[in-house]
C-alpha cells in the first residue's frame, strides 16, 4: 500500500468521523484535542478508524479551540440572529449550550472540516509516524 492511498483513507476516515461526532465527541475535540488514527495496512488494503482519547498522535490538536466558538463571519452568513449570546467561556453553561444549540455544532464541524483540508501537514505526519513505526515493527 503506497503513502498516497493511505493519506487518502485517513481523509475520508476524518470526514465520515466529522460528520457522525455527537455534540459531545465534537464540544470534547474543540474544547481539549485527543483525535487519533487507527491505520491498518496490507498490500491491498488500508482501513482507518478515528478515535476520540485514542493514543495521542500527530491529529491530536486537530481542531482544538481550548472551547472558543469555531466561528467566523463567514460561517454566520444570515444565521446571526440564531446564534445568540453563548454563555462564559470555560463554564459548564457553555457546554451545555453548545450541546442544544445545534447551529454551533453545524459550525463546529465545518471548522472541524477546515482544520482537515489546511492542516495537511499533521495529516502527513500521522501517516508518516505510522510508516515508520510498521517499518521498525518488521
Amino acid at each position: 500500500m503506497n503513502k498516497q492511498d493511505i493519506f487518502e483513507s485517513l481523509i475520508r476516515a476524518l470526514d465520515s468521523w466529522v460528520r457522525n461526532a455527537s455534540a459531545a465527541q465534537l464540544w470534547q475535540v474543540h474544547e481539549s484535542g485527543g483525535l487519533g488514527a487507527l491505520i491498518d495496512a496490507d498490500e491491498e488494503v488500508v482501513r482507518v478508524r478515528i478515535a476520540l482519547d485514542g493514543p495521542r498522535d500527530a491529529l491530536s490538536t486537530l481542531g482544538k479551540t481550548d472551547g472558543r466558538l469555531p466561528v467566523t463571519e463567514a460561517f454566520l452568513g444570515a444565521s446571526a440572529a440564531a446564534w445568540g449570546t453563548p454563555p462564559a467561556q470555560g463554564s459548564v453553561e457553555r457546554a451545555q449550550w453548545f450541546m442544544s444549540n445545534a447551529l454551533a455544532q453545524a459550525h463546529a464541524r465545518q471548522y472541524l472540516m477546515a482544520e482537515v483540508k489546511e492542516r495537511r501537514d499533521l495529516l502527513t505526519r500521522c501517516v508518516d509516524d505510522w510508516i515508520a513505526r510498521s517499518v521498525e515493527a518488521q
